[in-house]
């Protein structure tokens, strides 16, 4: 018997609000398998590009950029290589102990001649099986090489190729062409589905392409909040992340400063009793936290403030660093002229990610990874 359509969009709502839950606490394997069901159910339901489909695309897209950090690293339990120093002292131990390697090798031992007997049964069986699948291949109609090639071939690229942050950007994508032509009810979410984009661009290292998202995504929280939301300010904070990173640091300066100028309005509001008493956003974060009070969150903003001013410093200081380089290319010593290649020539971007598909079949029910987690500073501002 056909599921009933409500039935149907009932445990899509569910199945978001759980997958919502888990992406708070940052378990993103969780997420990911619940807003994937989500995003599945509402698909069929409705279609792929449907209204009905947009915040499930957002948070599944949020939930797999969270994944993809995990499972690099960014997230989790250290850097890539980390443990090498330790793999090489137990390494150096057992090669200085010369009792110890041996013992957990002791059974694996062979002698020539046993090795010998052992190859020539294992090639023999081998050829047996390989000749019995191919008479199963000949005996079966309408069978052919290439066709279970191609059908490899793709089971591959849909399992293999698309890796988590490839499946983010798409999903992400999906969602801010729906919420765009949904107009002015929608555009909160599409400022989060922006800055989202940015983020999943800031990973690949598409600097440039981070930087305009994020910026869409400024202009649109600056026709909905106050001029001292911390929303505003975190966005500030990873534009100047993304500027950074692609050596504008004249405008990672100004956006630091301005994160910086945001946060400590804020604080100055939350000093203030009377403003306090007024302000819309202390309300709305009491009525969501029960756990949360004033005093908590000025904590936490006069502890953000000395990190965003040691970024100011830092890109202050990488900035005078690529004036005096500049000026040694183009004005040497020994009076050579500047090469091309030279310390000021900017980086190679990486390709932006492939355009999103109208289908999300593949998108969905693909197993997660475990790993640990941590917060950056730029999640903790938006706290």
């Amino acid at each position: 018997m056909a599921e009933v359509p409500e039935v149907t969009t009932s445990s899509a709502e569910e199945l978001l609000a759980a997958g919502r839950r888990h992406l708070a606490v940052r378990d993103y394997n969780a997420a990911t398998e619940s807003l994937a069901k989500a995003c599945e159910l509402l698909a069929k339901t409705h279609g792929d590009v449907a209204d009905e489909c947009a915040e499930a695309y957002l948070w599944y897209g949020k939930a797999l950029l969270g994944l993809s950090r995990e499972e690099s690293g960014v997230l989790g339990g250290g850097v890539p290589g980390a443990n090498n120093e330790e793999e090489e002292e137990n390494e150096e131990e057992n090669g200085e102990n010369g009792e110890e390697a041996p013992k957990e090798n002791e059974q694996d031992v062979e002698m020539p001649n046993e090795k010998v007997e052992k190859i020539e049964a294992e090639s023999t069986t081998k050829d047996e099986e390989v000749a019995s699948s191919t008479a199963e291949i000949e005996e079966k109609p309408g069978t052919s090489n290439g066709d279970q090639n191609d059908e490899s071939i793709a089971n591959l690229d849909n399992e293999e190729d698309v890796d988590n942050l490839q499946l983010a950007w798409e999903m992400l994508e999906l969602s801010r062409s729906i919420l765009q032509k949904r107009g002015s009810t929608a555009r909160a979410q599409l400022a989060d589905a922006h800055l989202a984009l940015g983020e999943v661009a800031l990973e690949s290292e598409t600097y440039d392409k981070a930087v305009l998202d994020m910026v869409s995504c400024l202009e649109i929280q600056k026709e909905l909040y106050r001029s001292d939301d911390r929303r505003i300010a975190e966005t500030h904070y990873q534009i100047g992340l993304a500027n950074s990173l692609a050596s504008n640091f004249e405008d990672a300066i100004t956006h630091f400063k301005n994160a910086a100028n945001i946060l400590e309005s804020r604080i100055k509001t939350l000093e203030n009793p009377s403003a306090v008493a007024e302000d819309a956003t202390v309300k709305k974060y009491s009525i969501a936290d029960p756990f949360y009070s004033v005093e908590d969150e000025l904590k936490e903003l006069k502890g953000l403030l000395p990190e965003i001013q040691e970024k100011i410093q830092d890109m202050m200081d990488y900035k005078a660093e690529m004036i005096k380089r500049v000026r040694e290319t183009l004005c040497p010593s020994n009076g050579e002229g500047s090469s091309s290649g030279g310390p000021g020539a900017a980086p190679s971007k990486p390709s932006a990610p492939k355009a999103a598909p109208s289908d999300i079949s593949h998108l969905i029910k693909r197993k997660r990874k475990n790993s640990d987690e941590d917060t950056s500073a730029s999640k903790r501002i938006n706290t």
